[in-house]
């Protein structure tokens, strides 16, 4: 195992005795079993370099499920000093196509996704490095909407962004919202158009969260952040990607 790693697997390991595993052709990260803070599931993890605290985000997949492309997200997080997380909400099963990934999306009970996502909270909750450190979330697409919604019931969360989910707009359910949001919308998107983006803006100004920044981005469509698909815009991407890493710089790595 990679030396950056040696401190931190060896707690983890002893705070959940046989439950993580090297992550396959990736060595410097582990799959760990969720099934102890209450998830029938297991999650990809990786630490940054060294054995200091460490602030954490939880990564919600796509419709595809946990595939490569989105263990390169959390490995760019832990890259910028990041615990990064990534629960299984499909229990193993990834999309290889549409077709596979709308009918794995539509037999997603939203509960029981917001459950792996509270198990993967807590197992972070579990290890030395993070402890009492603030975590954030990010979602994309399918789980752009689940980060959103685990941030109105978890007040764990301490920022969240959304990738082009569906948002929920409902001023008494955003009322509820104690964590700083920030959204990114593609200009072109025709699953996500611009009237649920308004509805969004006006959901938050009405339950008086002025603070959320809400960003659509001209001539991007759905998925734009995936460089694996057809929807990938790169001008978008790094500029969504440079605020994301802004704002967990702010709302994370802040001072008390």
């Amino acid at each position: 195992m990679n030396r950056r790693l040696l401190g931190w697997a060896a707690a983890a390991l002893l705070a959940s005795p046989g439950m993580a595993s090297r992550a396959g052709a990736d060595p410097d990260t582990l799959r760990v079993d969720l099934a102890p803070q209450g998830a029938a599931t297991t999650a990809y993890v990786v630490m940054p370099p060294g054995r200091a605290p460490a602030h954490a985000i939880v990564v919600v997949h796509e419709w595809w499920g946990l595939n490569a492309q989105i263990r390169g997200i959390a490995r760019r997080f832990a890259d910028l000093g990041y615990a990064a997380i990534v629960p299984d909400l499909y229990r193993g099963k990834v999309a290889g196509n549409p077709e596979t990934a709308h009918e794995l999306a539509r037999g997603l009970p939203e509960e029981r996704a917001l459950g792996d996502i509270g198990a993967a909270i807590a197992w972070l909750r579990a290890q030395p490095r993070v402890g009492k450190s603030r975590i954030g979330i990010v979602g994309f697409c399918m789980g752009g909407r689940l980060s959103q919604l685990a941030a109105l019931k978890s007040r764990e969360i301490a920022a969240c962004v959304v990738f082009y989910g569906r948002p929920e707009t409902d001023p008494e359910k955003l009322a509820s919202l104690d964590a700083p949001l920030l959204a990114h919308f593609g200009g072109e998107d025709q699953g996500i158009g611009q009237d649920q983006v308004e509805a969004l803006k006006e959901g938050l100004k009405t339950a008086g969260k002025t603070s959320a920044q809400i960003f659509v981005y001209p001539g991007a469509g759905h998925g734009f952040m995936n460089e694996t698909g057809r929807g990938y815009h790169a001008d978008a991407s790094r500029l969504a990607w440079a605020r994301t890493a802004d704002f967990f710089q702010k709302e994370l790595k802040r001072r008390k």
